[in-house]
């Protein structure tokens, strides 16, 4: 090259750095492997929408909680996510209650609905909160999101409902049913440790029957 255009020259011993930051990218993440060694030790939360329509009952998100050690999973329907702090303090104190232990890390992304730190040191929890667009670093209940997704996408369309029944179906109904479906599906054995008892799958219904609802008494005439 150098005998073709003698006027160029190159330095053999600087670095040129153009080409990498032209072909930097974001290096793959690592699964990991890590599981808490106990029931509540470690909690992971995360908040699901919002949808451009509101259901009936004017619901736009659902938070999730997933128990690292167990995978147990419950969800919780919302009109505002100004209602999560609500909803934090009173998982913790249903968890102290019910089970005799304060769980010791809560798992966030940095929503500032998840940021309670006086009630946090006040319970000695640790609130780790994932770095900004790394939602691998919360996978538990991202994963458990898609997961809710796709049952409650396979219920509507298994029901054939029309489409303007499927949001408010799919607040009101899909995410009660998937939760239990998930739990009892999945992992009776949690249904057994929590509630000494396996779940009852007679009362299995298939998504999108025929029913009928009685009247209330108190609204009931003649006929």
């Amino acid at each position: 090259m150098h005998h073709l255009y003698p006027d160029i020259y190159a330095d053999n011993k600087s670095i040129f750095d153009i080409c990498y930051f032209a072909k930097q990218r974001k290096l793959p993440y690592n699964s990991s492997t890590f599981i808490a060694s106990s029931n509540f030790e470690l909690l992971h939360f995360d908040i699901w929408g919002h949808l451009a329509k509101v259901s009936i009952h004017g619901h736009r998100y659902f938070f999730t909680i997933v128990d690292d050690h167990s995978r147990f999973l419950s969800t919780i329907l919302l009109k505002n996510k100004s209602e999560v702090p609500f909803h934090i303090q009173n998982c913790i104190s249903l968890i102290q209650n019910q089970h005799k232990v304060t769980p010791k890390i809560i798992r966030s992304d940095n929503g500032p609905e998840f940021i309670l730190s006086a009630f946090y040191a006040s319970k000695g929890i640790i609130h780790q909160r994932s770095c900004v667009e790394t939602p691998q670093q919360n996978g538990r209940v991202e994963r458990k999101h898609q997961h809710i997704l796709n049952v409650a996408r396979a219920l509507l369309f298994q029901s054939k409902l029309p489409n303007f029944f499927g949001l408010d179906l799919f607040y009101m109904l899909s995410f009660s049913s998937i939760e239990f479906l998930l739990l009892s599906s999945e992992t009776s054995h949690l249904i057994k440790f929590f509630y000494n008892t396996l779940p009852d799958i007679n009362s299995f219904k298939v998504f999108g029957c025929l029913c009928y609802a009685s009247t209330l008494q108190a609204h009931r005439t003649k006929l």
